[in-house]
């Protein structure tokens, strides 16, 4: 029984020996169905080796895996010992540790200032978490900020203690019987005993990078820093320590005495043999990318009972356990040198160079540098390497086998490999690389989008080379990134499927689609699915919407959720039909009035607007289908029968929000729930979501689950009392559920840290799939400042600031060391891709630091190289980016849009290959396109279809010929997104316009049935009024402005009790092809009064004038010749129109009828609103006379004859005003060409001369009978 290392620079052969190893021969048959275990580093590694073990011996089975050597050892411990519970008890989970930490530091934060003397050792931290929240007024507030830094510490408390109880918690020397253990690293050992850690002894003094060569003053600033950093660590210490000695000390005894207990059993000869037949004969470590201590201390022991086989990935078959970085070594050499110089000013240059070479060649050989790469990014499998070498030094007849195979490709990645395995010096020149070389490419780019876009056309052109005698596919390419989780999304969208046909109506354009889309299969390893994370926030809305101001728009978002839908049963047509229900009920926001009272001011009692208000309208509207009041409930009267079952779901669904409405803040309100509780309650609305068929939601499951077993197992009981009222304090740990939340939330996160490969395309977080072969590996967003990253360094972390030790871990050097494995596991190439342009303004960026250094050593081994070798001959290439001038043909720079018409040049090279996908119809259109571009719009009138029997609407034709822009964009079939599209979140504070007009309109409603103004009952409006004490103002106005509007009427009419006009439909034949159902008096009167709560505006006086029109045309011939009048009282003047009789009428119909069919095939710039145009006393801007004259409107004619408005500047004026001192948004403005319908249609047009056109053709015969026969009287005031 002995450790047997094998060591290799590739996977596949440590695969291989594996196998061989699995297949020893035994006289024993039934061996073969002994189960084998493996120890892997990730997730990863064990789903690579299962599928390709499958794939050697045809099925996977009798294999267990085991994740770490941690995982084996407890293992272990389980199978050996007879004390499960004790066993398990001891394997604390950090989640625990957490937890523990929250509840022994919160009785420290219940107080308002921190209660703790300056000499009590936690004085420090709690003091940093007050001052966190010292900034707050309110002392809610306050609270919440404490708890919320509570719990971020408590959760770098337990990282932190993680990592003491793998490498600071055990002896590195082997002592004797009885001796006391006196090493630095054993700081457990000390804080268990409560004595501080001597920090003199343990403060890492490498601050100084060259012990004895730097100068005075270097060395004082360095003592600065250093004693700034002692006194941190000092306070560090202290809490950390006091936490240790009081919390946890006692569990890490109990799992030191797990282990003792393990190998008493195993030493013992009587216990020996029934131990070891309760493990495995062998134990497969299959490469290592941790080793602590303790781990490392158990498997030199287990190898004395049991083999242990250690497949090692060793970057190089030389010893290099001994070198070290190529940069630090240079610095060093200097500095040695101008150490003998600064003692012998007048020593030559001979003398210095014979010094150094003594000097290296007595005390230097432990300084060796040899391959820069390996030195500058091995420094994690250098340590690995080193430790190996002391587990297995052949003590106890440990064995070491290297299989370095070497047979290496010939091109530039296979001579870095080579040279890395043979840990050969770089050759200046040493290499001639053949531009048909493509095992090294760098990609330049201007974002991580454009990086992703250019992927996916050098993947498909790299899938397409393959063979049959060396095959591509996509399982062969790994793409890796310092920021997955950012580029998930983009990820999503450049990697998209293509639509299906279904989402076509046109088969020839779905066809289209088909050939421009090149669908790649891709898998975002240890990121969940994006209709997981979709389904678990809609778990989470009832939850966590009525935390904020629950607008319309918030519980829309969350009903379009699938996994909403599914739990109610609704499909798209139902969501949609709901939301549109929720909005014309007017629902705002807020839940109901309890939720509303939170953020209203004590004497606001109107809580209108509200998720209940409009379910009350909607239920009540089940019942009354009319607009009335019952019992203070405003009645919806659209509600069609089959809105019933909706209006019942959305029942359901108030119920379910309001039941979860405080749970979020429920701890704060006094209502204390366990985490048992918590975790049971969201177990209990995740399986409603289940059994209505939400089947994505098992991850989210399985980490509540794996929450409740973990606490569960956590209480465990003992005899003693201590231990026993320890179990209940855990037990019985109150938690606020947004933390409980955050803590399902980083499980579901820490799935990144189980990423497998997949048989896509895998992409992957920069160090998660390792070390594991791929034909090619892709390295994303290498940019400076990017990678390596530095974002997860752990706060209060004292292995930082004190000294190192062999095999501490690093995210630095986790992130070199993962490029190092890419750089050697990539079998054919390694593609680099990095941000070589600032997207804003195209400044020239640097990549990565890691990258750079590449690139150096690169140039320095590829031919063509510079004399001296630190200072590569620079050459610029696309963009002005300076490259070394020999390795220029590894460079792909690449245009920052993806159409550029330089991208589909179809003689350019694979390595800046495009397909024609669709933003290759965009550059091709950019292409053909020669002069100004041209205005989508017809400049020419279209054919029209032949003529068909039409049914018109007048009220649709007056407003679409009142505003022509609407008649040729509904021609085309176009409509234009408008702001009151949206939805409506704002409950009115102050009425608009058209709001005010709406009130004004029900009252002339109300006082048409009524019998007098004051039976119009406000309450009526509960859906329109403004929230608060503007309700009885709004309502006061309005009532005052009707009967002021009812004096006129009677002014008008002349009598003490006016009636207006009834009228009734009819249909209207305008020609042979045309009728229209229009709105005429219902009896035979000369005289056609109306009024309207608005202003006459332009666009109002031209629909009056239309008005007339159709009502004159539809008179019978035989009709009496009387003064026709259409007049109607506005809020500011009284429009009538008289003077023409039917005929006339018919004959100016006609001239709109001619307009409106030219205005269905080109624009036709004539808006009323333009045309008609009032300044502030509601006069015509186009009127014009002399002071004390009736003024008119007046035409003259041009050159060609035509009449034309002589005033014909101020509409110009109007028309193209910018608008910059209007409170109006002029994108609304009808009269101006920034309109949004107009500014569409006219783009790339002169508006000006479409204008002119208009007027020419069509302003004199439709405008100047309104300019003669309609006139406007002003109110008087009064």
């Amino acid at each position: 029984m002995a450790i047997h290392v094998i060591q290799s620079q590739r996977i596949e052969v440590l695969l291989q020996e594996m196998l061989r190893a699995g297949h020893q021969p035994s006289a024993n048959p039934f061996e073969a169905l002994k189960t084998q275990h493996f120890i892997v580093p990730s997730a990863a590694v064990q789903a690579w080796l299962t599928v390709r073990l499958s794939e050697h011996q045809g099925i996977s089975a009798n294999r267990l895996f085991h994740q770490r050597i941690r995982a084996f050892q407890w293992f272990a411990y389980q199978a050996v010992l007879d004390n499960k519970e004790k066993v398990r008890k001891a394997n604390i989970p950090r989640m625990i540790i957490k937890w523990r930490t929250y509840q022994v530091l919160k009785a420290f934060l219940q107080a308002a200032e921190n209660p703790l003397a300056l000499d009590h050792p936690l004085h420090s931290i709690i003091q940093r978490i007050y001052d966190s929240a010292s900034r707050l007024n309110s002392g809610t507030e306050q609270q919440l900020k404490k708890q919320g830094m509570l719990y971020w510490v408590s959760e770098q408390v337990s990282r932190l203690f993680s990592n003491y109880m793998e490498y600071r918690g055990h002896c590195f020397k082997q002592h004797a019987a009885g001796q006391a253990c006196d090493c630095s690293s054993n700081w457990l050992k000390d804080w268990g005993q409560n004595q501080p850690l001597d920090l003199d002894r343990q403060f890492f003094s490498a601050q100084t990078a060259f012990p004895g060569l730097d100068s005075k003053e270097q060395l004082a600033q360095q003592r600065q820093v250093s004693d700034f950093a002692k006194d941190q660590a000092e306070k560090l210490e202290q809490w950390q320590r006091w936490l240790w000695h009081r919390e946890f000390h006692a569990d890490f005894e109990l799992m030191q005495g797990i282990d003792d207990d393990f190998w008493a059993i195993m030493d013992h000869p009587e216990t020996r043999a029934a131990a070891l037949a309760k493990l495995p004969k062998q134990v497969t470590l299959f490469t290592v990318l941790d080793l602590p201590p303790s781990q490392l201390a158990f498997l030199r022991r287990l190898g004395q009972y049991i083999d242990v086989l250690i497949l090692h990935f060793n970057p190089s078959q030389e010893y290099w356990a001994d070198t070290v970085d190529a940069n630090w070594k240079k610095q060093y050499d200097v500095k040695l040198k101008q150490r003998f110089k600064d003692k012998h000013p007048q020593a030559s240059d001979q003398q210095i160079e014979a010094f150094f070479e003594k000097y290296t060649l007595e005390y230097g050989q432990m300084k060796e540098s040899r391959h820069p790469l390996l030195t500058r990014f091995g420094k994690q499998a250098r340590d690995h390497f080193s430790l190996l070498v002391n587990l297995a030094a052949g003590e106890n007849g440990e064995e070491w086998e290297d299989q370095f195979p070497a047979d290496y490709q010939d091109h530039l990645l296979g001579k870095v490999q080579f040279d890395i395995l043979n840990l050969a010096e770089p050759e200046q020149g040493s290499f001639a690389f053949n531009e048909q070389d493509d095992s090294v490419r760098i990609h330049v780019c201007h974002s991580a989008l454009r990086q992703l876009e250019v992927l996916k056309d050098q993947l498909t052109y790299w899938l397409s080379q393959g063979s049959g005698e060396r095959p591509r596919s996509p399982n062969d390419i790994l793409v890796l990134s310092p920021d997955l989780k950012d580029l998930e999304p983009l990820i999503r969208s450049v990697f998209a499927p293509p639509p299906r046909e279904q989402f076509f109506d046109d088969p020839a354009q779905a066809e289209a689609v088909r050939k421009d889309s090149v669908y790649l299969p891709v898998k975002i390893a240890g990121v969940a699915p994006l209709d997981a994370q979709n389904a678990w926030q809609a778990v989470l809305g009832p939850i966590q919407l009525p935390q904020g101001r629950f607008s319309l728009e918030d519980f829309a978002d969350w009903l379009n959720l699938s996994a909403a839908q599914i739990r109610y049963g609704l499909n798209a047509e139902q969501t949609a039909r709901m939301i549109e229900l929720l909005s014309e009920a007017k629902f705002k926001r807020g839940l109901d009035e309890e939720h509303l009272r939170r953020t209203l001011a004590p004497n606001d009692t109107d809580f209108r607007y509200s998720f209940k208000f409009a379910l009350d309208r909607l239920a009540l509207g089940v019942a009354v289908a009319e607009h009335a009041l019952w019992d203070d409930t405003l009645s919806y009267a659209f509600v069609r029968r089959d809105d019933f079952e909706l209006v019942n779901i959305l029942i359901e669904i108030y119920q379910d929000f309001a039941e979860r409405r405080h749970w979020i803040v429920e701890h704060e309100m006094g209502q204390l729930r366990n985490v048992e509780e918590w975790l049971h309650l969201l177990l209990r609305d995740l399986e409603r979501y289940q059994k209505q068929g939400v089947a994505v939601l098992k991850p989210v499951r399985d980490a509540i689950r794996k929450q409740i077993t973990m606490l569960t197992l956590s209480y465990y009981q003992e005899e003693d009392s201590a231990a026993e009222a320890q179990s209940d304090v855990l037990k019985d740990m109150q938690l606020p559920l947004p933390y409980v939340l955050q803590e399902i939330q980083s499980i579901l996160d820490a799935q990144m840290d189980q990423a497998v490969p997949s048989g896509q395309i895998t992409f992957s977080q920069i160090g998660q799939i390792r070390p594991v072969p791929y034909k090619l590996i892709v390295m994303l967003n290498l940019d400076s400042g990017q990678f390596p990253s530095r974002q997860s360094h752990l706060p209060f972390d004292l292995m930082d600031l004190l000294k190192p030790h062999l095999g501490d871990r690093s995210r630095l050097e986790d992130d070199q060391g993962a490029f190092l494995d890419a750089l050697l596991l990539a079998q054919d190439s390694l593609w680099l891709f990095y941000n070589g342009f600032d997207i804003n303004d195209g400044e020239v960026r640097e990549p990565s630091s890691v990258v750079q250094e590449f690139i150096r050593h690169l140039a320095l081994i590829v031919q063509g190289s510079s004399a001296n070798p630190n200072l590569p001959v620079l050459a610029k290439i696309e963009g002005d980016i300076e490259v070394p001038a020999n390795l220029q043909a590894l460079y792909s720079v690449h245009e920052l849009q993806p159409f550029e018409l330089q991208g589909f040049d179809a003689g350019r090279s694979g390595r800046k290959i495009r397909y024609q996908d669709h933003w290759f119809h965009v550059a091709q259109q950019l292409q053909q396109a020669q002069g100004a571009r041209q205005p989508w719009a017809a400049a020419q009138a279209a054919a029209m279809p032949a003529p068909a029997d039409v049914l018109l609407d007048s009220a649709q034709w007056i407003k679409q010929m009142t505003f022509p822009a609407e008649l040729y964009l509904r021609t085309l079939g176009i409509s234009n997104l408008k702001a009151e599209d949206g939805l409506a979140t704002d409950e009115p504070l102050l009425l608009t316009g058209l709001e005010q007009y709406a009130v004004r309109h029900f009252l002339q409603d109300q006082s048409l049935k009524a019998s007098s103004i004051e039976a119009a009952q406000p309450e009526l409006l509960l859906d329109q009024l403004p929230v608060g004490k503007f309700k009885e103002a709004a309502w006061s106005v309005s009532q005052l402005q009707h009967e002021q509007l009812w004096q006129r009427v009677k002014e008008v009419m002349q009598v003490e009790h006016p009636v207006l006009t009834a009228v009734t439909q009819r249909q209207l034949k305008i020609d042979e092809q045309t009728l229209m159902q229009i709105s005429l008096p219902e009896a035979p009167v000369p005289q056609w009064v109306s009024m309207t709560p608005s202003s006459a505006r332009g666009k109002r006086r031209a629909q009056i004038w239309l008005e007339y029109l159709l009502w004159l045309a539809a008179l019978p011939a035989d009709a009496p010749l009387l003064n026709y009048e259409r007049i109607e009282v506005c809020n500011d003047v009284t429009i009538r129109c008289s003077g023409i009789g039917p005929e006339d009428a018919r004959v100016h119909l006609a001239r709109w009828m001619q307009a409106w069919r030219y205005g269905q095939q080109q624009p036709l710039v004539l808006p009323a609103a333009l045309m008609l145009a009032t300044d502030k006393n509601s006069a015509l801007i186009l009127l014009e006379g002399k002071k004390g004259e009736e003024q008119e409107v007046k035409w003259q004619e041009n050159e060609r004859g035509v009449l034309v408005l002589n005033q014909f500047d101020k509409l110009i004026s109007k028309w193209t005003d910018p608008g910059d001192f209007s409170a109006f948004d002029i994108r609304q403005d009808e009269a101006n060409q920034a309109h949004a319908d107009w500014a569409f249609i006219l783009r790339d047009q002169d508006s000006v001369r479409r204008l002119t056109q208009s007027c020419e053709q069509f302003a004199y015969a439709l405008y100047q009978p309104i300019y003669s026969h309609q006139t406007a009287e002003q109110a008087h005031a009064d």
